[in-house]
């Protein structure tokens, strides 16, 4: 991305830390309308700008709170913990430590480093640069079963689809099978998850409920193949979106993050099965 495209991303996150320290509102959606961003992308576009995630913002600005009282030695700890907002020293104690690595007492007593950690985020270093393959979809179309909750029950969400859908097509209309991802489940709630369980049988139409027919949009994606078990597929989604705010000049669109899962898992390795991450862009 150009240096000033880079530069506008920045000042749309440095809006919602300033909303967070008047508001510690950390609403996701209520979020990216701050900072102007699409849903679909704000949370992971966030830590890897701020290098902590809306929670962790939330914790460190309501300790920064504390700040004043601790530097005056006549305010007691556990005053200086209610001023930040916790109901007791033994909270506050527990989320000092957390946040800094250290403990109230030693930053009063000049601990070199603690003041840093507690009012900016411990990393918040350059992604790394890396090509990213952009690349342009025809519009095309999914049956899909909405899973929302524990990303552990996808399995019985995928079994239900194929069920449905093959019970009326045979096997052999089957296309590719893909996920459409709505939230990070590494820093969600379980029951707040929402994710789409989709395949690809051309033009087919539904068999009816729970099975729905998702239009996809077609144009320009970033993608990003990722080969290796599902558990470490966050990470190749992290790089992507890393080397998109660093190399590319697209900005991201207001459509979910879509996954092709090229292999089955039951006929693969665990270390072996091929992902395609598609990262929506205008343009």
């Amino acid at each position: 991305m150009k240096p000033t495209s880079r530069l506008r991303y920045a000042d749309k996150i440095d809006r919602v830390i300033a909303h967070l320290e008047q508001a510690e509102d950390a609403d996701l959606d209520q979020l990216a309308s701050v900072a102007a961003l699409s849903p679909h992308h704000f949370h992971r576009i966030y830590r890897l700008m701020t290098g902590e995630n809306v929670a962790e913002t939330v914790q460190r600005v309501r300790l920064g709170r504390s700040v004043p009282e601790l530097q005056d030695e006549s305010v007691t700890i556990t005053a200086a913990a209610g001023a930040s907002g916790f109901s007791t020293s033994q909270s506050f104690a527990r989320a000092f430590r957390s946040v800094t690595g250290g403990t109230a007492s030693e930053l009063r007593a000049g601990q070199t480093g603690l003041l840093d950690r507690l009012l900016k985020p411990a990393s918040s270093g350059e992604p790394v640069p890396m090509p990213v393959e952009i690349v342009s979809l025809e519009p095309f179309r999914l049956l899909a079963i909405r899973n929302v909750g524990a990303y552990e029950e996808l399995n019985k969400s995928y079994e239900a689809l194929f069920g449905a859908v093959f019970a009326e097509l045979p096997i052999e209309t089957l296309r590719g099978i893909w996920g459409v991802w709505h939230e990070d489940p590494r820093f969600t709630p379980a029951d707040q998850l929402h994710f789409d369980c989709a395949i690809d049988v051309g033009d087919h139409v539904s068999p009816g409920a729970p099975v729905e027919v998702m239009e996809m949009a077609g144009g320009a994606y970033a993608r990003q193949r990722h080969i290796g078990d599902y558990a470490s597929l966050h990470d190749t989604i992290d790089a992507l979106y890393a080397r998109i705010l660093v190399e590319s000049e697209h900005a991201f669109a207001d459509r979910s993050m879509i996954v092709n899962y090229v292999d089955d898992p039951e006929t693969r390795p665990a270390a072996e099965p091929r992902s395609d991450v598609y990262v929506p862009l205008e343009g």
